[in-house]
């Protein structure tokens, strides 16, 4: 026996932090250290968690001995009450070893208790005075517990009683758990484990005071968790994770220098605990420690009390109350009304039952005693409702329900820093975690930027600390919501598709673990397939990852890289068909020794693969020539092979011809699927599609590509002329609509302004919410029948549909070049192209509006190929377009050559072969005018922009916990992307493109925009510093951006903008004021929606003079609708905006739409109770009849106003999911509007656009130049 401890002085402050993060390790106890609980939490109102904690803490510095036997005594315990150990493999030291079965919360609550009454005891015989408070915790432990995770516990059968005198035995025997016998089971993977251990020795696992005592006698410096450790208990760095409550506490690896750093341990020097026996020792130890040096104290103490503060008071701290027998879909909204009403989620449930019926529901909400005259919260739509059982699948291909919120900064007046808001349900693509393990079980949440707090939040001197403790408490603790435990495992930036600047956020995504509706926990690590909501089994996160990410085979992996890799399993995709591994062949990447990959990102996939990808997934019609996908640990775009492939023996002997390649550039997670042994997951071999080509269209000139094409050939009057038509063709387009006044011509304008770019189900719910868009309000009032000229709402909403357009031409210059594209590009697979040589042909003829090209095949000419974002002259170049008969089945692609030394892909802006879609020009007078500018002369050091690297080694860190963290505090960092495209804007615009300047800006942008993968970083003061190198004085933004500034005619952006866009657009809108005068037709009312209101009013003046009912119910109805729409007028501030909706506005619309019809014995009043449409159609033709000129009546009853004009016309009903896969057809345009008999002339031809789900691929790109200016520059730290 060991000889005892004296009572020993620090060396060091964070020993007892070490000694508690370890002990937290070993046993998953989630004790928290003493600093991480604010003064609130302390007093009389100990947790049994804090109580342990000092306890410990007390035994730790005085009494080691005691500590000894405690810690023995305890681990006895656990020997003989716990499940066995499992095998999992540690990709550093490349072996197996026993790791701990993951806890359950009982089991975890049980050790608890136990530790609990042993640390009772032991002080109870030192200071013959119990561990125990003034609350209930010696009676019911669990009870009183609020802990680091302040979640509901389960009560413990039996009580404790309180000891007066020392007790017998330091606490209660546990019953032993029989196992079952279907968990005796060994997997085919665990059995393969164990064989492979063979004959290694057996020797135990040292124990936790082994571990402890051979760490305190090794150097601090050279100090680390368990060092004392055979060959099976080795430190273990594959994913599993380490719950811990302290914020900075004990990771002893940090993530500058290895993650080696001393954090300093701030004292507390007043303890609240006046009534505890431990008070005399930690003043001890406070002496001891006071005058010891902390030069990190200040900033682990404002850590410290933020995540505090988000443990406490976050959005995640209190787990529902709601019981687990209600669905989840029904405790997702009933949390979300609590929210919205900030009323007592308990309360919400009072002497009630839950609806299943989505209806039945929300009227029980509407009508609910809490929500007094609180606003409803908008109702998560009824398909989402239906959907969010069993497996939370929709009927639609590769679609679920997703559950989503929002996290926003607390007021300063609120406790906390997080408030959570979560969203309706919404049906959304399937991922491929989602689809293996479930939708329900995966929650997206968005969060501020760390970087933009509110003033009372913010804190200049040490911008980076808010970031790191929201890191810190997103990876390191568990959080509570809908009744399930949730652990955070990735974060991105959200990158918005508006064009408005809008405050930065982060999309963080969490795992549920764990859960009051989950089954018992298994002995299988791994949660079945195909589980329903209510039958969930318990789950670590490590396992997800592992089973996402094999530890063993991406070891050599960094840290920043591999997390990026996640994504994969994110990626919103449809589902394919499933290939298995004998049909996967590995490809080597196309390259030279020294040089570049040639095919970087892209490979084969056989025609026979190809086709029953489309028959899986719909798509009718000739092959694609590309599908953009993932299988497995790849991802990139796979080509359609010939029918004569190379790969012929999978088509020999009766073979169905089956294969894919999978190239090493294309593989992201190892291994490699041909490496794959024994049992296999089919959901990693399921081929996802994520995008295919389509038929092209020509598309606008992105901003961004003006000033290389006019530094590499002057063609600013050619666009000019090219803008000019444009924006005249556009006011012809509107003005023939509104002159034919015919709702078949404007429908068809619509279909030509607003090309299909969704896909059905995206469609579908823009339909169902027509009345906010412009574009889909007209269109739901042209198919209703009504007159684009003669009904005044659709004449107005045209006019200002068409001021919007003609100002997106103003300000971001939409200039459509007849002969351009964007497409696929891909590597040329079988080597025929020469260096300076592409192919590009397609599927249909061209329709070039001034018939100057009219081929489906581009060749015998030179093209231009650009790529965005474009920064350098180089990155649009010029190639000749041939034709190659080994490549004529590549359609709506261009192919790239494979030869020469470097790729062209990669020329245009660092691009591969992907998914990258480069703009394509063949019009004759830019191309020719063009000439190519040199590459770059190398690359700039990052030493020169003083751009740090914060990706490590996996093996340096030893958890999962650590690897996220790391991670996370390193992506919650704002891009510096958008701000250098400015700066680089503004340094172009002031001296040219070509300066030196300019050029060194672009090697910049280019090392950031793989920034997240390569945990590159740029700092708010390295970029201060490198800014005011290039800028001395501050730029100001080009004129086309900052209208203030005098436009510099030499400029082809200045000059398009200023002299030729705005000029064109106020003499379209004076001649559209001229030709249709906005105030005619003022007083006029559309017959068919008047009808209801005048035959109601006719009908109860021919009522009985005895019966009254009728005119007494419309004269009450008129008084409330009055009150009301008075109520609509006041909701907005300005009144000339009533398009932006307010939440009294909202609410308006909502309390009309829901009012109900009144009581009475008239047969109209029987009719309305009776047909709840007859009813709408009465109070929207009211409204229409009294107010034509608001909105409130479409905005209320449009649909039911559109039913009513579509009834008094020949029409028909027709559902959404139907609905969107119509298209207009231009020969049946033709015919309506021309009144032509079914003779056709031969001149009109079918649509070239006419295709199913056809991706706007230039409406993407175009916006990705402002997109990329949309950053932040106003000195406030990225950190």
């Amino acid at each position: 026996m060991s000889p005892p401890l004296q009572p020993i002085t620090p060396q060091r402050q964070r020993s007892y932090r070490e000694f508690l993060d370890k002990l937290n390790q070993e046993y998953e106890l989630e004790i928290p250290a003493p600093q991480d609980w604010s003064p609130i939490a302390r007093g009389s109102n100990k947790s049994v968690l804090l109580e342990i904690s000092e306890g410990l803490r007390s035994l730790f510095w005085g009494h080691r001995p005691i500590l000894d036997r405690i810690l023995a005594d305890f681990e006895e315990w656990i020997a003989g009450n716990q499940p066995r150990t499992k095998q999992q493999w540690n990709f550093v030291k490349w072996q197996f070893e026993q790791q701990p079965q993951a806890l359950s919360k009982t089991d975890r609550d049980q050790r608890v208790d136990h530790l609990f009454l042993l640390i009772r005891s032991e002080l109870y015989l030192l200071k013959n005075k119990p561990l125990v408070s003034n609350n209930r915790a010696l009676k019911n432990p669990r009870e009183a517990s609020i802990g680091h995770s302040p979640k509901k516990r389960r009560i413990s059968n039996g009580d404790d009683d309180e000891f007066h005198t020392a007790p017998n035995s330091p606490a209660k025997g546990h019953q032993p758990v029989t196992p079952d016998l279907r968990q005796l089971e060994i997997s085919e993977q665990s059995e393969r484990s164990f064989n492979q251990l063979g004959n290694r020795s057996q020797t135990p696992a040292p124990t936790f005071l082994e571990r402890l005592r051979a760490s305190e006698t090794v150097p601090h410096n050279e100090r680390r968790y368990d060092a004392l450790r055979p060959a099976m208990d080795a430190v273990d760095t594959s994913f599993s994770i380490v719950t811990s409550s302290s914020l900075v506490a004990s990771h002893s690896e940090r993530l500058e220098e290895s993650f080696a750093t001393d954090i300093t341990e701030p004292m507390d020097f007043q303890s609240t605990y006046a009534d505890s026996v431990v008070d005399m020792f930690i003043e001890q130890e406070m002496s001891m420690n006071a005058d010891m040096p902390a030069p990190d104290e200040q900033t682990n103490s404002m850590q410290e009390h933020l995540v505090t503060q988000l443990l406490q008071y976050g959005p995640f701290s209190v787990d529902q109350p709601l019981p687990a027998r209600i669905a989840l879909r029904s405790r997702y909204e009933l949390e979300r009304i609590a929210q919205a009403w900030n009323v007592p989620l308990d309360q919400m449930l009072k002497n009630s039952r839950v609806c299943t019926d989505h209806e039945t529901f929300w009227k029980w909400v509407q009508h609910h005693s809490l929500r007094g005259d609180r606003p409803m919260p908008e109702k998560s739509p009824r398909r989402a409702w239906d959907a969010a059982v069993d497996d939370f699948k929709t009927g639609r291909h590769s679609e679920v329900v997703v559950l989503t919120g929002e996290l926003d900064w607390c007021a300063k007046n609120e406790p906390g820093i997080f408030k959570l808001r979560l969203n309706p349900l919404k049906p959304e693509r399937t991922c491929r975690f989602h689809r293996r393990f479930g939708s329900d079980r995966f929650l997206t949440v968005t969060i501020p930027a760390a970087a933009r707090p509110p003033e009372h939040l913010r804190l200049n001197d040490q911008p980076s600390v808010l970031r790191q403790s929201i890191a810190s408490w997103l990876t390191r603790n568990d959080h509570y919501c809908l009744g399930r435990t949730w652990r955070a495992f990735f974060v991105e930036e959200v990158k918005s598709k508006k064009k408005v600047k809008a405050e930065p956020r982060f999309r963080v995504e969490f795992f549920a673990v764990d859960g009051a509706d989950f089954l018992r926990r298994s002995l299988a690590s791994l949660a079945p397939p195909n589980q329903a909501s209510e039958r969930h089994t318990p789950m670590s996160l490590s396992d997800l990852l592992e089973w996402h990410m094999p530890s063993a085979a991406n070891h050599n992996q960094k840290s920043c890289m591999l997390f990026q890799r996640i994504s994969l399993g994110l990626s919103k995709i449809w589902t394919s068909v499933v290939v298995p591994p004998t049909r996967v062949i590995n490809l080597l990447d196309v390259r030279r020794p020294g040089q570049p990959v040639m095919n970087d990102g892209c490979a084969l996939v056989s025609r026979n693969l190809a086709r029953r990808i489309c028959e899986q997934l719909g798509i009718n019609g000739d092959i694609p020539s590309a599908f953009q996908g993932r299988i497995a640990g790849a991802k990139g775009l796979w080509m359609v092979d010939s029918e004569r492939s190379k790969h012929g023996a999978f088509s020999k002997d009766g073979g169905d011809g089956i294969w894919i390649e999978i190239s090493d550039s294309q593989l992201k997670i190892k291994p490699h699927p041909v490496d794959w042994k024994g049992f296999v997951d089919e959901e990693k071999l399921t081929f996802e599609v994520v995008n295919w080509s389509k038929p092209l269209h020509p598309v606008d000139l992105n901003i961004q590509l003006l000033g290389i094409l006019e530094f590499g050939g002057h063609v600013k009057e050619y666009v000019a002329k090219l803008t000019h038509d444009g924006v005249w063709a556009l006011y012809h387009d509107f003005a023939h609509v509104l002159q034919t006044n015919d709702a078949v011509h404007c429908r068809n304008l619509l279909q030509k302004l607003r090309p299909s770019s969704e896909d059905g189900p995206t469609k579908a719910r823009r339909m169902e919410q027509w009345n906010i868009s412009d574009a889909e309000y007209i269109i739901r009032l042209t198919e209703a029948g009504f007159k684009p000229q003669s009904f005044r709402p659709l004449r107005r909403r045209l006019r200002k549909y068409l001021e919007y357009l003609l100002e997106q031409h103003v300000e971001e210059l939409h200039i459509q070049v007849p002969l351009s594209t964007y497409a696929y590009c891909i590597a040329d697979p079988y080597g025929v192209l020469q260096s300076d040589e592409v192919h590009f042909g397609l599927s249909t003829n061209w329709r070039d509006p001034n018939n100057e090209f009219l081929d489906n095949m581009v060749t015998g000419r030179d093209v231009l190929v650009g790529r965005l974002p474009a920064h350098v002259p180089s990155d649009i170049q010029r190639r000749k377009a041939v034709w190659k008969n080994e490549l004529r089945h590549f359609k709506d692609v261009i192919v790239f050559p494979t030869t020469g030394d470097v790729p062209l892909a990669h020329m245009l802006s660092g691009g591969d072969y992907d998914g990258d879609t480069p703009w394509i020009c063949w019009d004759p007078t830019i191309v020719e005018a063009f000439h190519n500018s040199d590459l770059p002369d190398g690359d700039c050091p990052p030493q020169q922009y003083g751009l740090t690297e914060h990706s490590v080694p996996m093996a340096q860190l030893p958890t999962t916990a650590d690897f996220l963290q790391s991670v996370f505090e390193f992506n919650l960092t704002m891009s510096s992307l958008g701000k250098c495209t400015i700066e680089h804007e503004k340094v172009s615009y002031d001296e040219s493109i070509d300066s030196p300047n300019a050029k060194e800006l672009a090697c910049l942008l280019s090392q950031l925009v793989d920034g997240r993968k390569g945990g590159v970083h740029l700092s708010e003061l390295a970029w201060q510093k490198y800014r005011n190198k290039i800028s001395p004085k501050k730029r100001l933004p080009p004129a086309y951006r900052l209208p203030l500034r005098k436009p510099k005619t030499s400029n082809i952006v200045d000059y398009l903008k200023f002299e030729i866009a705005m000029s064109e657009r106020d003499a379209i809108l004076k001649q559209l004021n001229d030709t249709f005068p906005e105030d005619e037709g003022l007083d006029d009312r559309d017959e068919d929606l008047i009808r209801p209101w005048q035959g109601a009013i006719t009908a109860a003046g021919n009522s009985e003079p005895n019966n009254r009912d009728l005119s007494n119910a419309l004269s009450k109805m008129e008084q409330c609708i009055k009150r009301i729409f008075d109520q609509w007028v006041n909701s907005f501030t300005n009144p000339n905006e009533t398009e932006t909706f307010s939440p009294k506005s909202r609410e308006v619309i909502s309390r009309l739409a829901s009012f109900p019809p009144p009581e009475g014995s008239h047969w109209l009043i029987c009719l309305w109770r009776n047909r709840p449409d007859e009813w709408q159609r009465l109070l929207g033709s009211y409204l229409y009849q009294h107010h034509p000129h608001s909105t409130l009546p479409f905005h209320a009853f449009g649909e039911a106003l559109c039913q009513l004009k579509a009834s008094s016309q020949s029409s028909r009903s027709i559902i959404h999911d139907v609905l969107v896969t119509y298209r207009v057809n231009q020969k049946m345009v033709a015919r309506l509007t021309a009144r032509e008999t079914l003779a056709e002339p031969e001149a009109i031809e079918e649509d070239a656009d006419e295709y199913e789900g056809a991706e706007a691929i230039e409406s993407l790109i175009s916006s990705q130049g402002l997109e990329a200016h949309d950053g932040f520059d106003d000195g406030i730290s990225v950190e």
